[in-house]
C-alpha cells in the first residue's frame, strides 16, 4: 500500500463550465463545493474572474460565502487577470501560459518566448506580493519539449510560484511519457507537481496513475469528468483508486448526491456502467456469476458496494435471443392496451381506465414508458389515492388535460419530496409538471374530468425506479 498523500484539485466549477450546454448559477456553484466538501475534497478551482465583470461578482461572492476549503480561480499571465484574482480574496490563483511553437503562432501573434517569459514573471511576481498562493500551469505541456517546460518553469519558480502544473491540454500524452515528464519536473523544480490531464484517449486515469507513481501530488478532476471535449479525470473513479491503492479516504455517502446534482444542473446522464457511481456496476445479471456470487461476492467482485453507498443487486437476464432488429428504422404501427396500474411497484388499479400507450413490450425498440389514464365522470366521491410515493432513476413528465375544448376541466395533485421537505400543489388542467431523476413524487386525482399521460424515460417502467424511494 503506497501511503503517500496525493490532493486532488476538483475544477468542475472552471473546467466543468467549458464541457458543451453547462453554464452554472452561483447558486448551484454554492451547492456543488458543498457537496465535494462534503465527499472530501479539500481544493476546488471556482472560476477565471478576469473574463468578464459579472465572473468577477460571482467569484467574489464564492470566496465570500465559502470556509474549510481552499478555492482557486484562474488567471491569464496577465496584471488584469491576476488583479481580478487578488479582488476575490481566495487563497490560490492559478496563473498558466503556454510556450510551444503552436501556442505561439496560435495564441500570442507571434510574441517571442522572452515576452512570454516576462509576462510569466511579473504576473507571478504581483500575485505572490498580494499574499496569494500561485500554481503556475504550462499549458499544453504533452506537447512542449522538455527544454523548453524547463525554461519557462524555473522562471515562475523564481518568481515564487508554489506549485507547478503540467497540463495535457489536448489529451494525446502516452503513461510512460507523462510519467517522464513528472518526473523530470520533480528533478527540476523545488516544489508540488500537479497535473491537469484531458481525456481524448481515454487516457485521463493511466495518466493520473502515471504522474502519482513519477512524484505529483495534485491531480485535477471533475464531477464524472466532464469538461473541454472528452474531459479530464473522474472526480469518483480516481477517489476509488487512491483508496484502493494509496491508502486515501472518502465520504462515499456524499457521492450520489454529486451525481444526481451535476445531472440536473449540467442536463445531462451518468452512464448506467460509469465506473463507481453507476447504477448498474454492482449488478449481477448471468446466471452462473450469481449463482457464484450468492456464494460469495468476491467471486466477481473486487469492491463492496456498500463502502460506495450503493447495493448489490442480482438480476437474472431473461432476455432470450430472437428474431428483433432494433437497429432498423421500419415503421411498425402497434396497438396500446388497457392494463390495471396494479402490474406497477408503488400503484393499485383506482379509477379510470389506463392505458399502456408505449413500453417496450409493445415494441422493443422503444426507449420511453408512455401510459394515460382516463377519467370518463368525476370521480371525486370514489376515488382514493392509488399511486405511492416513489422515484425513477431518469426523468419524467406528468401531463394533465381536462375534456373541455381548452383543455381545463379536471383537477390533481402533485406532490414532491417527503418529509420536512415536501410540498403539495392543486391545480387544474391544462398542466404539465417535469420530474427530475431521483426525485420522489406521487400524484392524485381531486375531481373533473380527463385525461393524465405519464412520459418516464425508460423502456420498463418498474426497472426504471430506484429500489427504495422512502430512503433516498
Amino acid at each position: 500500500m503506497n501511503t503517500k498523500k496525493i490532493l486532488i484539485l476538483d475544477t468542475t466549477l472552471r473546467e466543468g463550465e467549458q464541457a458543451s450546454g453547462i453554464c452554472f448559477s452561483i447558486h448551484e456553484k454554492l451547492e456543488l463545493i458543498k457537496q465535494l466538501q462534503k465527499f472530501g475534497v479539500p481544493h476546488i478551482e471556482i472560476g477565471h474572474p478576469g473574463i468578464s465583470e459579472s465572473e468577477l461578482a460571482l467569484c467574489k461572492t464564492i470566496c465570500a460565502s465559502v470556509s474549510g476549503v481552499d478555492l482557486l480561480v484562474h488567471a491569464r499571465a496577465c496584471e488584469q487577470d491576476v488583479l481580478a484574482a487578488i479582488d476575490t480574496k481566495a487563497q490560490w490563483v492559478g496563473i498558466w501560459a503556454s510556450y510551444n511553437d503552436i501556442s505561439l503562432a496560435t495564441k500570442f501573434n507571434n510574441k517571442s518566448r522572452a515576452w512570454i517569459k516576462d509576462q510569466v514573471y511579473a504576473a507571478i511576481l504581483l500575485a505572490k506580493k498580494n499574499g496569494l498562493k500561485v500554481r503556475f500551469t504550462i499549458e499544453d505541456a504533452s506537447r512542449t519539449e522538455p527544454h523548453l517546460i524547463a525554461e519557462l518553469g524555473m522562471i515562475a519558480v523564481q518568481a515564487g510560484a508554489d506549485r507547478m502544473s503540467l497540463a495535457d491540454t489536448v489529451g494525446m500524452w502516452h503513461p510512460r511519457d507523462c510519467f517522464k515528464a513528472v518526473q523530470h519536473a520533480i528533478a527540476q523544480f523545488n516544489c508540488e507537481i500537479e497535473v491537469h490531464l484531458h481525456n481524448d484517449l481515454g487516457l485521463a486515469q493511466a495518466n493520473a496513475i502515471a504522474a502519482i507513481d513519477a512524484g505529483a501530488s495534485v491531480i485535477d478532476t471533475s464531477i464524472l469528468g466532464i469538461g473541454e471535449r472528452a474531459g479530464i479525470c473522474d472526480l469518483f473513479s480516481i477517489s476509488a483508486t487512491l483508496e484502493q491503492f494509496y491508502h486515501q479516504a472518502y465520504h462515499w455517502q456524499a457521492s450520489q448526491n454529486l451525481v444526481q446534482l451535476i445531472q440536473r444542473v449540467g442536463g445531462f446522464k451518468c452512464e448506467p456502467h460509469h465506473p463507481i457511481v453507476g447504477r448498474h456496476v454492482f449488478t449481477h445479471t448471468s446466471k452462473y456469476h450469481i449463482k457464484a456470487a450468492l456464494n460469495n461476492p468476491k467471486a466477481y467482485e473486487s469492491l463492496n458496494p456498500e463502502r460506495y453507498g450503493a447495493v448489490r443487486k442480482n438480476i437474472l437476464n431473461t432476455l432470450e435471443r430472437g428474431a428483433q432488429q432494433r437497429f432498423h428504422n421500419t415503421l411498425h404501427v402497434k396497438k396500446p392496451f388497457v392494463k390495471g396500474a396494479s402490474e406497477l411497484l408503488y400503484h393499485r388499479d383506482g379509477v379510470g381506465a389506463r392505458w399502456v400507450l408505449m413500453d417496450d413490450r409493445i415494441d422493443e425498440r422503444s426507449s420511453v414508458y408512455i401510459i394515460e389514464r382516463i377519467f370518463d365522470k368525476d370521480y371525486q366521491h370514489e376515488y382514493s389515492p392509488h399511486v405511492d410515493k416513489h422515484a425513477h432513476h431518469c426523468d419524467s413528465v406528468f401531463a394533465f388535460m381536462g375534456n373541455h375544448p381548452d383543455g381545463t376541466g379536471l383537477t390533481v395533485s402533485v406532490t414532491f419530496g417527503i418529509g420536512d421537505e415536501e410540498s403539495t400543489e392543486v391545480f387544474s388542467s391544462p398542466a404539465s409538471v417535469f420530474i427530475p431523476a431521483h426525485v420522489i413524487h406521487s400524484y392524485q386525482y381531486v375531481q373533473g374530468t380527463g385525461r393524465f399521460l405519464n412520459f418516464v424515460l425508460s423502456p420498463n417502467y418498474n426497472q426504471s425506479l430506484v429500489d427504495t424511494p422512502q430512503a433516498e
